[in-house]
C-alpha cells in the first residue's frame, strides 16, 4: 500500500525566513517551450495545507506516477490558427485536440480550443472563449487577489448531434421544431496568493508563491423553435441524455516560482476542500538519450465481450477520483450512447447497447475538464 504523502506544514525558523518571491513574465511559456509534468494520482491527504502566510511545504513524498510534456509552438502551425487572429501559441493537451493561447505583457491566456468536447457533437469545433481567459498572470505578487470571467456561445444545426439523441430530445419538448441549438457557457474564478514560502518536491526545493483558485462553469443549451424564439432546453437536454450541461466548481492550489516555467505544483481539491485528488509536480527526472522519461501507467478502458451482444462491461483502469464520461461513436463519428459516472482507481460500468445495430463503434472516456483520456474498438455481434 502506498505510504499518505506528508503534507505537514513546518513553521518555523525557515518558513519565517522565506523570501516573497514576484513572479514576472518571464515564466510564461514561448512558442518552443517544453513544459515537463509528473503526476500523482494518489497522494493523500492535505493536513494543513490551507493555512495563510510564510510556509514551508514537503512534498518530496510525491510519486511520478505517469509523466507527460506540454510543447508550445507558434499558433499559425496549428491546423486552424489562421481562424484565430491574436493566437500567439498552440499546444496539444490530448489526442485530437489543439489549445490556443493570447500572450500579453501581463496575461497568459486561453484564447480557443479545437477539437471534440463531450457535448454530443460528432466533428471537431472551434470554441473560442470571449474574453480569453487569464490562466497566469503577471507580475504576481503576495496578496494579489484576481476575478475573472469568461465564456462561449457555439451555434449548432440539429444535425451536429445523433439521430438517436435528437429523437430523445424530441420526445422531451412535445416534439417541437428546433431549427438551431447553441451551447452557452460561463466562467467565472477568483484567485488569490494567500501564501509564499519554500516548496521541496522530488527533485528540488523552490521559493514559491501560493494562488488559490476557484472557477465556476455554467453550461447550458438553447433551442430556436418558431416562431417562440431562443427558448433555454437545458433541463430538457438533460432528461434526452445530453452530456456536459449544468454548474460545475472547481478548487485548486497553483504553486508558482519566479524563474521555472512550469508550475511548481498544481493541487486539485475534493468537492468539500479536504482532500488533494491529485497532484501534478514540475518534472525534475533528467532527459535519458535526448528524450523526456515517460512513466505510466495512463488510464485505459477495455471492453468485454468483444464482439457484444445486448451487454457490455467496460473496464476502466487508473483514475484519480472525479467524474467521468463513456461515449459510444459509431463508424461515422456520431455519438449513440453515453453515461457519465463518479469514478477512482478502477472502475466497472455496464452498459446496456441492445438498442444499437450490429456494426464497429468506439468508446471515448472523458474526463472532467473534457479531455479525451482514452479510446477503444467495440464491435457489436
Amino acid at each position: 500500500m502506498k505510504t499518505t504523502l506528508p503534507f505537514t506544514i513546518l513553521f518555523g525558523i525557515s518558513a519565517g525566513l522565506s523570501a516573497q518571491i514576484t513572479v514576472t513574465n518571464a515564466t510564461f511559456p514561448v512558442a518552443g517551450d517544453t513544459l515537463r509534468f509528473a503526476i500523482d494520482n494518489s497522494p493523500g491527504t492535505i493536513g494543513s495545507l490551507t493555512a495563510p502566510g510564510p510556509q514551508d511545504w514537503d512534498f518530496t513524498g510525491l510519486s511520478a506516477e505517469s509523466t507527460f510534456n506540454i510543447v508550445y509552438r507558434s499558433a499559425n502551425e496549428g491546423s486552424v490558427g489562421a481562424q484565430l487572429p491574436g493566437a500567439e501559441l498552440f499546444a496539444v493537451l490530448s489526442t485530437g485536440t489543439e489549445t490556443y493561447y493570447n500572450v500579453t505583457p501581463t496575461s497568459f491566456e486561453l484564447q480557443a480550443y479545437n477539437g471534440i468536447l463531450p457535448y454530443d457533437l460528432v466533428a471537431n469545433n472551434i470554441f473560442e472563449f470571449q474574453p480569453p481567459l487569464p490562466e497566469r498572470r503577471a507580475p504576481l505578487n503576495f496578496f494579489d487577489i484576481n476575478a475573472s470571467s469568461s465564456g462561449f456561445l457555439e451555434l449548432f444545426v440539429p444535425s451536429a448531434f445523433s439521430p438517436v439523441l435528437m429523437l430523445q430530445l424530441a420526445a422531451q419538448t412535445n416534439n417541437a421544431q428546433i431549427d438551431y441549438m447553441r451551447y452557452r457557457v460561463a466562467i467565472s474564478e477568483i484567485s488569490s496568493v494567500d501564501a509564499y514560502g519554500m516548496m521541496s518536491i522530488p527533485g528540488g526545493s523552490f521559493d514559491v508563491l501560493r494562488e488559490k483558485r476557484i472557477r465556476y462553469t455554467e453550461t447550458r443549451i438553447d433551442g430556436k423553435i418558431p416562431p417562440l424564439g431562443w427558448l433555454d432546453i437545458t433541463d430538457n437536454a438533460i432528461q434526452a441524455g445530453f452530456f456536459g450541461l449544468g454548474v460545475d466548481t472547481t478548487a485548486s492550489y497553483y504553486f508558482f516560482n519566479d524563474v521555472a516555467k512550469e508550475p511548481i505544483a498544481i493541487v486539485s481539491l475534493d468537492n468539500n476542500q479536504a482532500f488533494a485528488t491529485q497532484i501534478m509536480f514540475k518534472n525534475t527526472a533528467p532527459v535519458v538519450n535526448g528524450a523526456f522519461e515517460v512513466t505510466a501507467p495512463k488510464p485505459s478502458v477495455t471492453v468485454s465481450p468483444n464482439p457484444f451482444g445486448d451487454d457490455a462491461v467496460f473496464e476502466i483502469k487508473n483514475l484519480v477520483s472525479g467524474q467521468y464520461q463513456l461515449v459510444v461513436f459509431d463508424e461515422n463519428g456520431r455519438t449513440v450512447m453515453g453515461k457519465s459516472a463518479q469514478m477512482s482507481g478502477g472502475h466497472s460500468e455496464r452498459m446496456n447497447l441492445s438498442n444499437l445495430p450490429p456494426g464497429v463503434y468506439f468508446i471515448s472516456l472523458f474526463d472532467e475538464n473534457r479531455r479525451v483520456l482514452c479510446r477503444e474498438k467495440l464491435v457489436k455481434k
